[in-house]
């Protein structure tokens, strides 16, 4: 209830200030209201009961630029369950929020000087490394810093984010990730680089999470034809085991390799095709000091691997996705699109059947999706998935069902 009475308070405050600044100060306002249904078969059991909900997400912003060299952004964000925990009865509920609350300094000193710190999303290339999940009910924000030096053509980020501020008084026990990712728009190139340290580790203190990234993203149309290329190393070390108090430390030693080809079709329905890979390493354990698995934390998991979400947290074993996707727009103001990828691990794995044993097979997956905005100020979409498991992928066994998913939504963005 206090929670919910300080986003009262803060959103009055804001309103008053726009009465009081607005002739002075550039002001805009951005929201958008988005329902999405979904009904959920992806359990693989041989009995199993899907499951139907529905989540709303209401996003209202507003920007303050009183120079051209200071802006503040501030955006609230109501995300709920229909029904969850319940409704039509006189119980507070405290889900609004603040997504992100943040203000940019410009032309710092220099002109090619940029700062900006508080609460704010951060999506870099294609989102394989760092992305907002803006499909997501809540979405991904982080708190920090970030310096921005943009001279001509390029933009290089240097980047303080906190991830967890843990309030120790004896020693540091906090979650920080600082890094620098530059853009270098002449080549399509982006470079990266960045240090995560865990220091509390889930409360292995005795040792810590020290891991370093460092990758690129490239990406390029050349008349029809369209084509990226991602890749990310991963190193450093990180508790052994799961005890807590461990002195023991893995060695890490990990990667990410994403792509993509693909061709636009002259002609009506601008049709587009295109295959691509996605590879992250994984373990084998069969050496306890190395740890191989690439680690997928901060990226956009949703747009990759398959619109089911399966493997939104990378396996331990690593994963290959190899994917096909064709899409199109047969008529005005509609887009139709079938996206098909095949999953095998990347080591593999103890198998969960009956009597298991090693593999490294997995399934397959078909998303289907259609979107249209024939509504003037509305987007409709809606798509249904398929995913045929292997039976060594499953409890299930050769009575396993296809996993099936299915949802609808409405956007409106105002």
């Amino acid at each position: 209830m206090l929670r919910t009475s300080r986003i009262f308070i803060a959103i009055v405050i804001c309103f008053c200030l726009i009465g009081a600044v607005l002739a002075e100060t550039k002001f805009s306002y951005d929201g958008q209201i988005r329902l999405r249904e979904e009904l959920d078969f992806k359990s693989f059991a041989a009995e199993r009961h899907g499951k139907t909900f529905a989540d709303l997400r209401t996003r209202v912003g507003l920007k303050f630029e009183p120079t051209d060299k200071a802006l503040a952004y501030i955006q609230f964000q109501d995300s709920r369950r229909l029904g969850d925990p319940s409704s039509g009865d006189l119980s507070a509920t405290d889900n609004v929020d603040l997504h992100q609350a943040y203000f940019e300094l410009h032309q710092v000193i220099w002109e090619w000087l940029y700062l900006k710190a508080g609460r704010f999303e951060v999506n870099y290339g294609n989102q394989r490394v760092f992305g907002a999940v803006g499909w997501h009910n809540v979405g991904r924000s982080w708190e920090g810093g970030i310096t921005s030096i943009r001279p001509e053509n390029a933009q290089i980020d240097l980047f303080w984010l906190k991830k967890m501020e843990m309030n120790s008084e004896n020693y540091n026990r906090d979650f920080d990730i600082v890094g620098i990712y530059g853009m270098f728009k002449k080549y399509n190139l982006d470079l990266f680089g960045f240090y995560e340290l865990d220091a509390d580790s889930n409360n292995y203190y005795q040792q810590k999470l020290k891991r370093f990234n460092v990758g690129g993203y490239y990406h390029r149309s050349m008349e029809n034809i369209y084509f990226t290329l991602q890749g990310n190393f991963q190193f450093g070390e990180m508790p052994q085991g799961t005890l807590p108090d461990t002195t023991l430390v893995q060695d890490i030693s990990a990667f990410m390799l994403n792509g993509e080809l693909g061709y636009n079709f002259e002609g009506k329905g601008k049709v587009y095709a295109g295959v691509g890979i996605d590879y992250t390493s994984g373990d084998d354990g069969a050496d306890s000091t190395k740890f191989k698995a690439y680690a997928n934390d901060y990226y956009t998991g949703h747009k990759f691997r398959g619109y089911m979400d399966y493997f939104v947290p990378s396996p331990e074993h690593g994963l290959i996705d190899a994917m096909f996707r064709v899409k199109g727009s047969p008529a005005p103001d509609w887009w139709l699109g079938c996206d098909f990828h095949y999953f095998k691990a990347a080591q593999n794995y103890l198998s969960k059947s009956a009597s298991p044993t090693l593999t490294s097979n997995i399934g397959f997956e078909v998303d289907l999706t259609v979107k249209t905005k024939v509504i003037s100020g509305a987007t409709l979409s809606g798509g249904m998935s398929l995913f045929i498991a292997d039976e060594y992928y499953t409890f299930a066994g050769p009575d396993r069902n296809t996993g099936m998913w299915l949802y609808t939504m409405t956007t409106i963005d105002f």
